[in-house]
This record gives structure tokens, C-alpha cells and sequence, in this order.
């Protein structure tokens, strides 16, 4: 019985010695929220030189549609009728391109993703994001 008590004791002081070690390290425990940030913005195609004519659109086997520079030079393409038919995750845009000389190129481009840099819940949880401009060989 003895030996017992013994036991227990030590067994009891190891526990209490090892759950005060983990306490003085001041681990913090950060639970995310199961939130999910859609971008539903415009996607900014950048050319190395000004194009002809562009058209673009989002999805496999869509069909591109013309797009219109912006009032501040850029061309923007939003993601909603005619370019996007839902359901459809936006990963890729499909461009075609008409450059001066009458070259053309036509493929599906992968769009980046950045964080915002804000977290509202912490930035270990993430954030929203943003598209990153697509260049267009």
C-alpha cells in the first residue's frame, strides 16, 4: 500500500509539474471561423503592348465576349453576363487577343489569388483575397 501512495504522489507531482511547463509557455489555442471569401471584383488583363481587340470570358468551353478598356486605360474584365455563366469558379480567363500586327492569341490564362492583407479574425486564419493581374504574352 505503500508503494502505492508512493506512486500516486509521484505520478501526481510529474502531471502537475508537466501541465504547469505547458501553461508558462503561453500557447495560444486560435480557432478560425469557417468563413469563406468569394472575390467577385473585375480581373485586370495586362498586354505588353496595346491590343487590337480583346475579348475574354470565364469557364471551360465558354464563349468570349469583346472587352472594353476602362475610362482609366485598363482593361478590366467583371466577372458577370456575358463573361461568367454560373456556376463557375473562377480560376482561369480564356482571352483572345488581336494584337496591331493582326496576331492573334487565343488561351486560358490562370488567375493568381493575394491576400488583402486584412484579417479579421487574425492572420494566421487568413483572409480575403484578390485576384492578381493577368499579363497576357
Amino acid at each position: 500500500m505503500k508503494r502505492r501512495g508512493l506512486l500516486l504522489v509521484v505520478s501526481g507531482l510529474l502531471l502537475s509539474v508537466l501541465g504547469a511547463v505547458l501553461l508558462s509557455r503561453g500557447s495560444e489555442v486560435t480557432v478560425c471561423p469557417a468563413n469563406g471569401y468569394a472575390y467577385v471584383g473585375d480581373v485586370e488583363l495586362v498586354f505588353a503592348h496595346e491590343p487590337a481587340s480583346v475579348a475574354a470570358c470565364f469557364g471551360e468551353g465558354c464563349t468570349p465576349a469583346p472587352v472594353v478598356k476602362s475610362p482609366d486605360g485598363r482593361w478590366l474584365v467583371p466577372q458577370s453576363a456575358p463573361y461568367l455563366a454560373p456556376p463557375v469558379s473562377v480560376t482561369s480567363v480564356y482571352v483572345d487577343v488581336v494584337d496591331a500586327f493582326r496576331a492573334r492569341v487565343a488561351r486560358a490564362l490562370p488567375i493568381e489569388t493575394e491576400s488583402t492583407g486584412e484579417h479579421p479574425d487574425g492572420p494566421v486564419c487568413g483572409g480575403p483575397f484578390r485576384f492578381k493581374p493577368v499579363h497576357v504574352p
